[in-house]
């Protein structure tokens, strides 16, 4: 087919932005197209999703079910869309989070949190109409973080990045922060993913690195030229296997993770 059509694998990406990977799925939000892509690997397939909104600060996430979630912050609003691409809920973001940037989900896919970037909170809902939950990290002594501009949650750990304050921090459901990581190593941090090892992926974009960071453990930078890439945009982790957006380029590379 040709590229852009939509059918087939061959999909003409302008400026991809914001990924998220499960399984043999990747989703992919063409900022530069305001279109938002499923791309099947086993199937060998691409699919776009109608209705899903699409702008350079799209958030995106796969549900364990497959099912698409969409952050559209301009609409206040978190929208899932089922594999074939139904509408299938709308979550409504409440007025106490002023600037929604990121969100991600928790307990099995049960449970939505929201990053709150101005606010440096998050919230906590399970359910499309279930009672909204705020939390505000707080290092010990009580004092905030400098923000939550963006949420990675796995299996045992939760971790917020703190652009402000370039690091960041393990936090527990109630707000606690248990550790702090990247301090001094990340220069303008804008994007995170973590894998069920504790590992944190970090994008820098002043330094054009991809930084993995690991309490205990000095960090890891990876430079965007050595990765054949000239600009990293979004991030996602699904086992051991990274991806990687290049709104430049207009390319999404995998790479293997190693143990």
């Amino acid at each position: 087919p040709r590229p852009g059509t939509g059918t087939g694998m061959f999909v003409k990406l302008l400026s991809p932005a914001a990924i998220a990977l499960r399984g043999p799925d990747l989703l992919v939000a063409d900022a530069g197209a305001s279109r938002l892509w499923r791309l099947d690997a086993a199937m060998n397939q691409a699919s776009g999703i109608a209705g899903a909104p699409v702008l350079p600060n799209t958030a995106l996430a796969i549900g364990p079910d497959l099912s698409a979630w969409v952050l559209d912050p301009a609409s206040r609003q978190v929208l899932r869309f089922a594999r074939e691409g139904r509408l299938l809920q709308t979550y409504r973001v409440p007025t106490e989070l002023p600037s929604p940037v990121a969100f991600t989900l928790a307990d099995g896919g049960a449970t939505l949190l929201v990053a709150d970037g101005l606010g440096a909170q998050w919230s906590e809902q399970r359910g499309a109409s279930g009672i909204v939950q705020k939390v505000s990290p707080q290092v010990e002594g009580g004092a905030r973080i400098s923000g939550v501009d963006g949420i990675a949650a796995t299996e045992s750990a939760l971790f917020v990045l703190d652009r402000l304050g370039a690091a960041v921090h393990r936090v527990a459901r109630d707000g606690r922060v248990l550790a702090t990581l990247g301090r001094g190593e990340l220069m303008q941090p804008s994007a995170i993913a973590a894998d069920r090892h504790g590992r944190v992926f970090v994008i820098d974009q002043a330094q054009l690195l991809l930084v993995l960071l690991r309490e205990g453990a000095p960090a890891q930078r990876f430079d965007a030229r050595d990765l054949q890439m000239q600009r990293l945009g979004g991030i996602a982790i699904d086992e051991r296997v990274l991806a990687l957006s290049d709104p430049i380029l207009g390319q999404v590379a995998t790479f293997l993770i190693a143990p």
